[in-house]
């Protein structure tokens, strides 16, 4: 179980990427507190961080094909909000 109120960036990601569940730009953000836009900034465009993805498309944003963990689309569903994160999270 993963306490959602002193949650880092790195720990939403490691549990996206354990569980192979996609959320959006926004229910990252918003879980943290930031903005969706620089959520990202300063991140290496690799298939840890290719888990945050836009809600148009289901895929990161700016990503090479070669860059996206090759489960990407492992599970439909797309964790939307901030609130289906911190509930997800709290079962993880």
């Amino acid at each position: 179980m993963i306490d959602t109120t002193a949650i880092t960036l790195d720990q939403v990601l490691d549990a996206l990427e354990a569980h192979r569940q996609r959320a959006t730009y926004g229910a990252v953000a918003g879980l943290l507190g930031k903005s969706p836009r620089t959520l990202m900034q300063g991140r290496e465009r690799d298939m840890r961080h290719s888990w945050v993805v836009r809600r148009e498309t289901g895929q990161p944003t700016g990503y090479d094909a070669t860059l996206l963990h090759p489960e990407l689309r492992a599970r439909d569903e797309i964790l939307q909000t901030k609130e289906e994160l911190s509930s997800w999270l709290a079962h993880c």
